[in-house]
């Protein structure tokens, strides 16, 4: 795509995003699979999360031990993560040992060994996970703010599924799934750092090669997430009660797809709302009125669709105030808007965060990535900068009155019943 960054599809359909970073002396490459938690059919929600553990288990090639041992040994780290649109597995290793992590990472998809012992063991272990989950009021608030949006919908499930879907997972569904959708099509290689472009085409091509035998086989079955926006649907007001010293809470709205070109408003007006120490909502909630110590903001963007909130916690007899002081705000934003300086000092900050990140090879193979999965054709920096730039009051307030509008707004809270 230019000098230094490189895009190529493969005959196996994968496609293979590359940026040389010649002065560096690491390098991060990860496997996206285009498949996650809303792809999952409703009787077995949390295979994705499930398979994405027993790849690690052993391969023909390496033992468990031997996978956990292959990367760190050599100083480098290997790791995994599922999100509700795609699987990663990642690794960050010196230059010198690039091989060898393109090596581990094409190696978990191939044929990954699930014995029956092992699944029953996974199984105790993602158990762990569901438990350590249910221990952390922020995380089930969370998770509780998806399930009020997306209701019944793929986008609403669970991550980690339930004790009851994982519990009922065989062997044979959890290899079909990844037949199924572990295909080129969906997949994805990233990698940034000192190496040569050519010769690391050749190996990703070399070592992913055993797609070629998948990526017919699957493709139709693999689908694709159908649109989860509810329509006409009234704000809600949902509270769980729980017995734990604070109130979580978390409000917010549906927003904008990856693509829309609203984003990038969207991202100055959540540094202005709660993206750090100078917000209106931490300079509010927790300096002038000592309501909460954690207060932020956030928002997620989806291939079709997006979601934005905030979340804090409060003493529990606090909640209503806590409610009322974001909603001052928000309506104090709302009809005054934002003035130039403060949109310049969002812009800032946004540009700044941004091009520090640019300084890791991780990050930088996580933007390359970013493009791929969500079907967008890359965007060098300095572009991204001009739209930030861009961005005028007029458009901050356009998206405020999507995102803000007390009627539009979603509310959840986790914690003790409140009078």
């Amino acid at each position: 795509m230019n000098d230094d960054i490189y895009r190529f599809v493969a005959d196996t359909g994968i496609r293979i995003v590359l940026e040389r970073i010649p002065h560096v002396r690491s390098c991060s490459i990860g496997v996206w699979v285009t498949r996650g938690s809303r792809h999952e059919p409703p009787e077995k929600v949390g295979i994705s999360h499930f398979l994405e553990h027993m790849v690690f288990k052993g391969t023909p090639k390496r033992t468990a031990r031997e996978i956990a041992t292959s990367i760190e040994s050599v100083g480098g780290t290997l790791d995994a993560f599922t999100s509700r649109e795609y699987t990663c597995f990642h690794a960050k290793v010196l230059d010198e040992h690039v091989e060898l992590a393109v090596d581990v990472l094409s190696d978990l998809l191939d044929s990954p060994i699930m014995s029956e012992e092992n699944l029953e063991r996974e199984k105790q272990v993602v158990y762990e996970e569901i438990r350590n989950m249910e221990d952390t009021p922020e995380d089930i608030i969370h998770q509780l703010y998806a399930k009020t949006i997306w209701g019944d919908g793929p986008l609403g499930y669970p991550l980690l599924g339930t004790y009851g879907t994982v519990g009922s997972l065989g062997r044979g569904e959890v290899l079909e799934y990844l037949d199924h959708n572990y295909i080129g099509p969906n997949i994805v290689v990233s990698a940034a750092g000192n190496f040569d472009c050519k010769a690391m085409l050749e190996l990703i091509k070399t070592k992913f090669a055993y797609l070629k035998d998948r990526s017919t086989a699957g493709d139709e079955r693999a689908g694709s997430a159908e649109n989860q926006v509810p329509q006409d649907r009234p704000p809600l007001v949902r509270h769980m009660p729980r017995d734990c010293q604070q109130t979580h809470l978390c409000l917010g709205a549906i927003s904008f797809s990856h693509a829309d070109r609203r984003r990038y408003a969207l991202l100055i007006l959540n540094n202005i709302i709660g993206g750090g120490m100078s917000s209106r909502l931490f300079q509010r909630v927790r300096e002038e009125e000592a309501l909460a110590y954690v207060v932020y903001s956030f928002q997620q963007f989806y291939l079709d669709t997006g979601v934005s909130g905030l979340y804090l916690g409060v003493e529990p007899s606090q909640r209503d105030r806590a409610l009322k002081v974001i909603r001052e705000e928000y309506l104090k934003l709302l009809e005054d808007g934002i003035g130039e300086e403060e949109l310049e000092h969002a812009k800032y900050q946004l540009k700044g965060h941004l091009l520090l990140g640019l300084e890791s090879t991780g990050t930088r193979m996580f933007r390359l990535a970013n493009f791929e999965v969500n079907n967008e054709s890359y965007l060098p920096v300095d572009e991204v900068i001009e739209k930030i730039q861009s961005v005028g009051t007029g458009e901050i307030r356009d998206v405020a009155e999507v995102i803000l509008l007390p009627e539009k707004l979603y509310s959840v809270s986790l914690g003790p019943n409140h009078v």
